[in-house]
């Protein structure tokens, strides 16, 4: 009985948008949802509220709509609502209606992830839904939030960064391409994602059509096999292969000596040495230098900001490839 009662209530509703009259439409869904909320009839309220996100929002109401939407996802925290496929769903069918200038996506957005958070199994919330939510962001030139959305995403998304580093890289005439990828493949690794970082490397090399000038060998141990290894004419590509290379092997040694190749290059840029010791400590247990606050929420604080440049004032890009002085 009380399914019908909502099947005939939403009828009801849907009648009302159908016929313009919104103001009345979007006043009754918080008026029957608030009553399901007190009754304890969770997922009435979810369903009812979904339905008039979405019906308001096709029809171009996308403040009233908006405004359904954040309740919804109040209702979804005030449930302890588990995050699953069906609940995403209705995430995704209202993301895929708002206006990007909706100044209410901001909060809903922010919910979202929040619910994802405390009630999924990932304490930085859904790596699909921060895929999907990286992707629109992408597509609407908003590099930035993308990348910070993207970092945290699934296999696609580490593809998509390559993608959107070259894109970024290509509104700079200040520096280099490889800047931009540098500073995403880094911030894999600090994470220990070599898997990302190496499908964010291949991206980026796939769609900037990169030639190398020369080759050099590479030996995963000392006792292992020899690999070829392209050397471009951008320094903070060689860079980026070369910390994606000795990640994978026992090369103490190889990375301190990177550090001291690279470090004229990349000490200029804000917070990348703090993301090399964040990789010294990650793969070989090299302790790092004792500093003040969370280094790693400082650099995501300072490349999420926004501005064109990685690091907020363009940074140094140095000509040439630095001796790879592998054995």
């Amino acid at each position: 009985m009380a399914q019908k009662g909502t099947g005939k209530t939403l009828e009801k509703l849907k009648n009302s948008v159908n016929d313009k009259k919104y103001y009345e439409a979007h006043q009754m869904y918080r008026t029957v949802a608030r009553r399901y909320n007190k009754q304890e009839k969770y997922s009435n309220s979810i369903k009812l509220l979904h339905d008039g996100a979405v019906s308001l929002m096709e029809h171009k109401q996308s403040g009233s709509g908006s405004d359904l939407a954040n309740y919804m996802m109040d209702t979804y925290i005030l449930a302890s609502l588990p995050v699953d496929e069906k609940a995403l769903d209705r995430v995704i069918d209202i993301l895929d209606l708002y206006p990007s200038t909706e100044v209410g996506r901001r909060s809903f957005l922010s919910k979202t992830f929040s619910w994802t958070q405390k009630y999924g199994d990932y304490s930085e919330g859904d790596p699909e839904l921060h895929n999907y939510v990286g992707a629109m962001f992408y597509q609407e030139g908003q590099f930035s939030l993308a990348e910070e959305h993207l970092l945290v995403g699934t296999d696609d998304s580490a593809t998509l960064l390559g993608e959107l580093s070259y894109s970024w890289a290509q509104q700079d005439s200040n520096n280099g391409n490889g800047i931009y990828l540098a500073r995403v493949v880094l911030q894999q690794l600090a994470m220990k994602s070599i898997r990302h970082a190496t499908l964010t490397f291949n991206s980026f090399l796939k769609v900037a059509n990169l030639s190398a000038q020369s080759e050099a060998s590479f030996q995963y141990s000392p006792a292992g096999n020899t690999v070829q290894v392209s050397i471009y004419d951008d320094s903070w590509l060689n860079f980026s292969q070369l910390m994606l290379l000795t990640v994978q092997r026992d090369g103490a040694a190889l990375f301190n000596q990177l550090k001291s190749t690279y470090g004229p290059m990349y000490l200029h840029q804000k917070g990348f040495d703090e993301l090399i010791d964040d990789i010294g400590a990650a793969f070989f247990n090299i302790q790092k230098p004792k500093k003040q606050g969370n280094i790693m929420q400082d650099l995501m604080n300072s490349l999420f900001s926004g501005g064109g440049s990685p690091s907020g004032n363009a940074p140094r890009q140095l000509s040439g490839s630095p001796a790879l002085g592998l054995d």
